[in-house]
């Protein structure tokens, strides 16, 4: 009786289509996510330490950097780099995702695992180094289920326990947050707000109700007595920087601070609440599902609710108030109209353009209504409209007192420049991004925002000292308490203001821009016959795929009006901005 042998299936291909898998190690790419950064944290280090040690462990070669969510939640996918992660896994750029924990990854189940499919589709192995389970195996694909739904319980659980919060705080008459406000402060044994910490509070001052601040409270009663009497926000604006007042935070005003303290009516006795239908949004997928997702946008005054407040108004009268508070929402609501809803570019170049005395923003304004030209396609006429350094408009923050150009003209100048980068030739186009490259880093770079972080770490090495000799003054009965009290508010003004620029500048050198490569000649050539036949939408689309920004001088229209800087050359030089906005 013969022997049956029996062989594994056998599957004869040419060489040339043998799978690029074959006689290789898997390459493996880390994940990394933090909801928010606190002392508390899990810190992305340990994250990216925990994976590196399951790669070693399994013979996986990480193929890039880690790709880092920092701020984001993780029961929301738009704001992540899941998509990123999504288009490399299609380009067969790596094999394993490693994530921590798989909360890492999202804390909404029915999202989470639609992701995770569409990984597992394009060939990606998930692993979570200490949740290790095969997701190509029943048993892990319900492991994997369970954990996902435990994140998002956890989740669910957390938001319900800041609702009870939330409402608790509204019975007792205290605003939706702890942070202090203009015009008010807690007491002299409070310890002192720092920007990107939580605030503590003294035992005094576990009520949360804050006390009028003798130097500020009356200047915010004074601002809502001059709004609902119609002085303009420009001219607000202007003696508020002029008098050397500051936010909270310790920053100039500028519009949007000055509307954020007066929209709240904190100032005259409320606290107010979002109106919970306002929060979210329906969404509808391309597969027909829903979802909600929040809505971010500025909200005007008819997003809240208003309640009694436990503290005091800045004005005595409850009678003043209540007739102040209607004269201000009469006219707040009035200049808002539809377009408070709306913060989208309009134009082509908008977003692009900057003022080259301050770094920041440029906004927009119109030609007198009587001398306008006829519309194009639905806009105003490129010549009606200009573009003014918002800074310098707001408070006449900016050091060379604004720029400004008109639409037209910067539309003119910027079809000029790209007709010289279409007829460079590519050699000349290398030679003279890599000599403009090594004159900004010998000039600026990295070399001004290092030179601005010593001088900061100075000015708060010298504010330490004044705030040490302050206190002996007082336990010396040198200064009295009042005075010492002003004068630390003024310290720690300055102290916050320079801490923000600090960690802000911090982000900037660990997110310095990278150059993208030249695009051929041929594709500038169409570019610039595309931007011609193009309405304002499309060249703004079109104008953000070749260009950082373009810096407006002062003067009048000519090849040098605008400096151009494309994504293929290096970052433009820094500008220190001291405006209230920043760049």
């Amino acid at each position: 009786m013969s022997t049956i042998v029996t062989t594994g299936p056998l599957r004869l291909r040419p060489v040339e289509e043998q799978p690029a898998t074959v006689g290789r190690r898997k390459r493996g790419l880390i994940y990394v996510r933090v909801s928010k950064a606190r002392d508390d944290m899990i810190s992305p280090e340990l994250q990216v330490g925990h994976a590196l040690t399951l790669a070693r462990a399994e013979n996986i070669d990480i193929m890039a950097d880690p790709i880092m969510d920092l701020g984001e939640s993780g029961r929301e996918f738009e704001e992540r780099r899941i998509e990123e992660i999504k288009q490399m896994a299609r380009d067969k750029q790596f094999d394993v995702l490693i994530l921590w924990i798989w909360s890492r990854f999202g804390r909404n189940l029915r999202e989470s695992l639609q992701h995770l499919d569409a990984l597992m589709d394009y060939g990606v192995e998930v692993r979570a180094a200490k949740e290790d389970f095969d997701g190509k195996t029943t048993i892990g694909r319900f492991a994997i289920a369970q954990m996902l739904n435990i994140a998002e319980l956890e989740s669910n659980q957390k938001a319900d326990s800041w609702r009870d919060i939330f409402e608790r705080r509204r019975n007792k008459g205290l605003p939706h947050s702890n942070r202090g406000r203009f015009g008010y402060y807690r007491c002299e044994t409070c310890p002192k707000w720092e920007f990107g910490r939580k605030l503590d509070t003294c035992p005094k001052c576990r009520n949360g109700i804050l006390k009028i601040d003798p130097v500020t409270g009356p200047v915010l009663g004074q601002l809502y007595r001059d709004y609902a009497a119609g002085t303009s926000v420009r001219r607000l604006l202007v003696d508020l920087n002029q008098r050397g007042i500051k936010t909270f935070t310790g920053r100039p005003f500028n519009s949007g601070d000055l509307h954020n303290v007066l929209d709240s009516g904190f100032g005259l006795g409320y606290v107010r609440y979002l109106i919970p239908e306002l929060s979210h949004q329906v969404v509808t997928n391309d597969d027909g599902s829903t979802k909600k997702r929040r809505m971010n946008r500025q909200r005007d005054v008819t997003a809240f609710l208003y309640y009694g407040g436990a503290h005091n108004s800045v004005i005595d009268d409850p009678t003043e108030c209540e007739r102040i508070w209607d004269a201000y929402t009469k006219r707040r609501m009035t200049q808002s109209g539809q377009s408070f809803f709306s913060n989208r570019p309009r134009y082509s170049l908008s977003r692009h353009l900057r003022c080259s005395g301050c770094g920041g923003r440029m906004q927009t304004a119109l030609r007198n209504k009587r001398y306008r030209r006829p519309l194009v396609d639905g806009l105003p006429n490129p010549l009606d409209v200009t573009f003014r350094c918002a800074n310098h408009i707001d408070s006449k923050s900016c050091p060379t007192n604004g720029t400004y150009i008109s639409l037209a003209v910067a539309e003119k100048w910027f079809l000029e420049w790209l007709d010289r980068e279409a007829q460079t030739s590519e050699q000349e186009a290398e030679a003279i991004t890599a000599r403009m490259a090594a004159i900004r880093t010998q000039s600026d770079g990295d070399q001004a925002l290092l030179a601005r972080l010593d001088r900061i770490q100075g000015q708060l090495e010298g504010l330490r000292t004044k705030d040490d000799k302050l206190t002996d003054a007082v336990l010396a009965d040198l200064v009295p308490e009042d005075s010492a009290r002003r004068k630390r508010a003024e310290l720690d003004v300055q102290r916050q203001a320079l801490l923000r620029e600090q960690s802000q500048l911090r982000s900037k050198l660990k997110e310095r821009p990278t150059q993208q490569p030249r695009p051929p000649q041929e594709d500038l050539l169409t570019a610039r016959k595309i931007y011609l036949a193009a309405g304002q939408a499309d060249r703004r689309e079109l104008a953000s795929k070749l260009i950082r920004e373009i810096r407006v001088f002062k003067g009048r229209s000519g090849p040098g009006k605008i400096g151009v800087y494309p994504l293929w050359e290096a970052p433009p030089p820094w500008i220190p901005d001291d405006s209230p906005s920043g760049s």
